[in-house]
């Protein structure tokens, strides 16, 4: 695998960059934070302008007509600027399902709502005992006497949904809550009579709910694809969009440890920089080398993107519980190299690591994706033994 960036893709990283630390910084996210909605329009119409929403999208529907690569380096930049508006959430996630899953007329218009910015989609896909395992759907969709579709169940953690304009629902049309077929996608306002959503603010202030759907009746036209066949390009779109929160582990990293390299520099004691004690240079030097872990399998999952479902699912796995490992040690020493006040609000380093508490509960938390990872291992150990 090439590590080098392409000159497009080191346009991008660049353009990304200035967009940040010209129209994103701390201050302004405190200021959004602090407001209650932890979502700016504005900022949506300008990612969209900017095509971010559209990276990975073909440009035949609107997009740029990239890869993941490019939605990685993008992810890395809004993990380092802490971007509230949930761009993997209601932008790759979404794109990326309708792209697999949509049928032809219908895929164009969907994804020009997404890519342009014009209408806002969130993904309610987990439920309570799912626990990361992307099959397991309770929520039902019942076929009516007229061809229309009747929708009953609840979703939970469906991030965006309270400044949603469209809601893409996961829901069983038949089958076991764990099977892999029967499950299909509908679209549903928001609105509409038999939804009702419980918002919240998550820790780091990303808008968020729960969703109860009482008889909500769905169109056919709203069925997204053909119903009960979604399983397979709903991995996929869920794969890809671990490796995007993978890649905001990353920029969450190594801001945290440029904060706190600059904090030893300036912090001072017995009328020395703090930096210059040998103890604390030995955790940045930790620090340092759990991001580099990190980064390492960020790029294995997006080589990974490449191969077949269940390999990829697995590596994906892997890199997702090496990544919020790293986090969770790299963010927790940068709290502590501010010698605690890093936790306050009035500190960067202490939202990084409410960040990366969000993302490790996103698609199933650590441990999950670790067994997930460590079964695949001990299978194909037996298998060579064999």
């Amino acid at each position: 695998m090439d590590f080098e960036l392409s000159d497009e893709q080191r346009m991008l990283q660049e353009s990304a960059q200035r967009f940040v630390q010209k129209s994103y910084t701390f201050e302004h996210r405190r200021n959004l934070a602090s407001q209650g909605g932890g979502f700016s329009r504005e900022t949506w119409r300008t990612l969209a302008e900017m095509g971010w929403l559209g990276i990975a999208v073909p440009e035949e529907m609107g997009g740029l007509g990239f890869s993941p690569v490019e939605s990685a380096i993008v992810a890395e930049r809004i993990g380092r600027a802490l971007v509230l508006e949930p761009y993997v959430m209601c932008g790759v996630l979404p794109a990326s399902i309708v792209m697999r899953c949509g049928r032809e007329g219908q895929r164009e218009t969907i994804l020009g709502e997404i890519v342009s910015g014009e209408a806002v989609y969130a993904v309610a896909h987990s439920e309570r005992e799912a626990r990361g395992q992307v099959h397991y759907v309770t929520a039902t969709a019942n076929r009516t006497a007229d061809g229309a579709w009747r929708l009953d169940g609840y979703k939970t953690f469906v991030v965006g949904a309270p400044v949603a304009d469209r809601l893409l629902v996961v829901a069983r049309t038949g089958g076991a809550a764990s099977d892999r077929d029967g499950i299909g996608l509908f679209l549903v306002d928001p609105k509409q009579s038999g939804v009702t959503l419980k918002t919240c603010a998550l820790l780091d202030g990303t808008p968020s709910a729960d969703l109860l759907l009482e008889g909500v009746m769905v169109a056919q036209s709203d069925v997204v694809g053909e119903a009960g066949r979604a399983f397979e390009g709903l991995q996929a779109a869920v794969d890809e969009s671990i490796v995007a929160l993978c890649a905001e582990l990353v920029g969450d990293m190594e801001d945290a440890i440029e904060l706190a390299s600059e904090y030893l520099k300036t912090r001072k004691q017995f009328g020395v920089a703090i930096g210059s004690f040998q103890a604390l240079q030995h955790r940045m030097a930790d620090m340092a080398i759990d991001a580099m872990q990190a980064r390492a399998t960020l790029h294995r999952a997006l080589l990974a993107l490449s191969e077949d479902s269940e390999k990829r699912s697995v590596e994906i796995s892997g890199c997702k519980a090496q990544t919020t490992r790293s986090a969770k040690f790299v963010t927790q020493q940068g709290i502590q190299l501010h010698g605690g006040y890093g936790i306050t609000n009035e500190y960067k380093v202490g939202h990084h690591y409410r960040r990366h508490l969000v993302l490790d509960a996103l698609f199933g938390n650590m441990d999950y994706h670790l067994n997930r990872y460590a079964r695949q291992i001990q299978h194909e150990a037996l298998a060579a033994a064999a």
